[in-house]
Order: C-alpha cells, then sequence, then structure tokens
C-alpha cells in the first residue's frame, strides 16, 4: 500500500511540474513581455510604469534589482497592460529565469518565502524548475 501512495505522489509531483512548465511557456510566449527592468528605464511618462503593488517606477526598478541581486539570471514582466486610470502601464506578473547556483537559487526561494509568509501564503520549494512565476496582484 505504501508503494502505491509513493507512486501517486511522485506521478502528482509530476503533473505539477509539467502544469508549471507549461504555464511559463504560456507566459514568456506574452507578445507584451519584455524584460522588466529595460522595460521600467524605457519609461517615457517618468513613473507611470509600475509592478505589482510597487507605487512608483522607481519602486518597481528597485523590486527587480533586488531580485537580480540574489542572482536571478533574468526577469520578465509579462501581461504588461495600461493602468485603468490615467496614464502608464503596469504588471502584476513577473517569470524569473532562475540561476543554476544552489547558492543563488536558494536565496531567491528563501525571498520568496519570506514574502509569502508576509502575505498569507506558502511559496513551493525549488524542485529544480528552470523559472518561478510572480504573481504579484
Amino acid at each position: 500500500m505504501k508503494e502505491n501512495a509513493g507512486r501517486n505522489s511522485e506521478l502528482l509531483a509530476a503533473d505539477a511540474r509539467n502544469e508549471h512548465e507549461q504555464l511559463i511557456l504560456r507566459l514568456l510566449a506574452d507578445p507584451t513581455k519584455r524584460e522588466a527592468l529595460q522595460w521600467l528605464m524605457d519609461d517615457k511618462d517618468a513613473g507611470n510604469r509600475t509592478i505589482g503593488g510597487c507605487a512608483t517606477t522607481q519602486d518597481s526598478m528597485k523590486f527587480v534589482q533586488d531580485i537580480y541581486g540574489l542572482g536571478a539570471d533574468e526577469v520578465v514582466a509579462v501581461n504588461i497592460h495600461p493602468r485603468p486610470k490615467g496614464a502608464g502601464e503596469r504588471t502584476g506578473k513577473l517569470v524569473v529565469a532562475l540561476p543554476k547556483n544552489p547558492k543563488h537559487r536558494r536565496a531567491i526561494f528563501d525571498w520568496c518565502k519570506c514574502r509569502g509568509d508576509s502575505l498569507g501564503f506558502t511559496p513551493d520549494p525549488d524542485h529544480g524548475e528552470s523559472h518561478l512565476f510572480l504573481l504579484l496582484d
């Protein structure tokens, strides 16, 4: 019986990894996607591009720089759309390309855990995936 439970657990984990990879592929196929820091720096309206709950472009740039500082290979803003009220653009979705370096990976996952704990959810542990999806709104 325990053998079947272990096998079912492995199948569920494989299904979850496959579902995660499919989500990442869909997000990275988004025609509005941009490397996050470049998108923010290209802001011609000075302060009207934001990520998640960040109030300003500068706050958003610091947020993305923090992720890069942990060792991320790339941070991509996806599902960029016009702000509901006023000028500018925003997104609440980032895709983070994870490094292979275990120390940097752990730093990113620890950062996600701290953010998740403060928001009332527990992010998944590292399962060797190539990217993380950050839903920030």
